[in-house]
């Protein structure tokens, strides 16, 4: 059975159609790519699937359930979300920062994500500091502390080096074997994405 259902989406920014007529179905269990140039519309997809973003035509269910028929507290609890932009302006710590808002569930295991992303040493600093690299696992860290089934990352992979990259393949991989259905969307050659289940490019 499908966890999530994409038909017909046609999403709109203002007067443009950033997305028009996309359908996907995401299993659990798998992996999906979303590619594209720039303005193609990867993004404004993994809002739509967030709820964070109205789309004008089409629908996306989730376990059969349209999306608008989940509240945000139940669709909170489905999916974790990591976005692409990322602005601190206050002077937390990297575990503050992933700490904040999480139950107490997804705060119990924040030290052993911060050992699997290998975030020992800056996770103490004030994120004001960190680099791009860093920020970009904090916010990685925030989606991976919850037990939810589906994660929606949006280019996780962009601003990590290639040792990095790798470690986080090799989670979203142990991910899918316990049966999470992951979307990511990447900045990648369809050569670079042999790891994942399907892949769309927007731009073609």
């Amino acid at each position: 059975m499908a966890l999530i259902e994409i038909n017909d989406l046609k999403i709109k920014l203002g007067n443009r159609i950033v997305l028009n007529g996309f359908s996907a179905t995401l299993k659990p269990g798998s992996i999906t790519a979303i590619i594209g140039p720039n303005g193609s519309g990867k993004s404004s997809l993994i809002g739509a699937i967030a709820g964070d973003l109205p789309f004008c035509e089409g629908a996306i269910r989730i376990n059969g359930v349209d999306l608008d028929n989940y509240s945000l507290k139940a669709a909170a609890e489905i999916r974790s979300v990591v976005l692409q932009s990322r602005n601190y302006w206050l002077s937390y710590s990297a575990r503050e920062v992933i700490a904040m808002g999480q139950d107490l569930a997804a705060i119990a295991r924040i030290d052993q994500v911060i050992q699997t992303l290998e975030m020992q040493e800056f996770i103490d600093q004030k994120v004001t500091t960190l680099s791009g690299g860093q920020a970009q696992r904090v916010e990685i860290a925030r989606a991976l502390i919850r037990d939810s089934d589906i994660y929606l990352l949006d280019e996780p992979l962009s601003a990590q080096d290639w040792q990095s990259k790798e470690r986080l393949i090799a989670i979203l991989q142990e991910m899918r074997s316990a049966g999470k259905a992951i979307l990511i969307v990447a900045h990648s050659d369809v050569s670079a994405l042999t790891w994942c289940d399907q892949i769309f490019d927007l731009g073609s």
